[in-house]
């Protein structure tokens, strides 16, 4: 069908209604306040509830899934509050194919993970044990990466103060969604490929 424009009157009208129309057909996903600058920098693995018999604190480990080498100095790491901000340290480099390990406390994690060499702390804050958000920022303000994470189904439970921590299954997976997401073998892999490890 053909739309013709006639008069002043008329071309006014039509800019309106496509505007409008527009406008409301805009894309309204929750994370749409959210500007994901396109580095391949993941959030892979996170350890949000200790057992009480292995406890190395809150720890989130990233990874570097380009083929480039990163400087992520004073990039952010924040949970779902805005206060709640750990800034990393300034020339730190995270290779390609690369982990680093954001601590809680350090000193613990350290007891419990002797053999990881690549880890930073301490962070001021801990994660929800009944769910949180993390999300991860460049020096620039822009979103590189988020998680929103449950304790409950289908979010898997056992990562929930039983000893294993929630692994992403492939860095190359939409990190978002839970069904990408397992419970790792024993107490998780911080700065190794995740126990849970699917070939795309």
């Amino acid at each position: 069908m053909s739309y013709f424009i006639n008069n002043k009157n008329d071309k006014t009208k039509f800019f309106a209604i496509f505007f409008l129309l527009f406008w409301t057909c805009e894309d309204n996903d929750d994370n749409d306040d959210y500007n994901i600058n396109g580095i391949d920098i993941v959030i892979n693995e996170i350890n949000y509830n200790s057992s009480e018999s292995f406890d190395p604190e809150d720890w989130v480990e990233i990874y570097n899934n380009t083929s480039e080498t990163v400087d992520i100095g004073l990039w952010l790491l924040k949970d779902e509050e805005d206060d709640h901000v750990f800034t990393v340290p300034s020339n730190t480099l995270l290779l390609s194919d690369e982990y680093l390990v954001f601590c809680k406390d350090t000193l613990s994690f350290i007891s419990s993970f002797p053999d990881v060499v690549k880890f930073i702390g301490n962070m001021d804050f801990g994660l929800g044990g009944g769910g949180d958000m993390l999300r991860l920022f460049d020096q620039n303000g822009s979103l590189v990466d988020i998680v929103e994470y449950e304790d409950q189904d289908p979010w898997p439970v056992s990562a929930d103060g039983n000893g294993p921590t929630l692994e992403l299954k492939n860095p190359s997976l939409d990190n978002s969604n839970s069904d990408n997401w397992s419970a790792s073998e024993n107490f998780g892999t911080p700065g190794e490929r995740n126990s849970v490890y699917l070939n795309e």
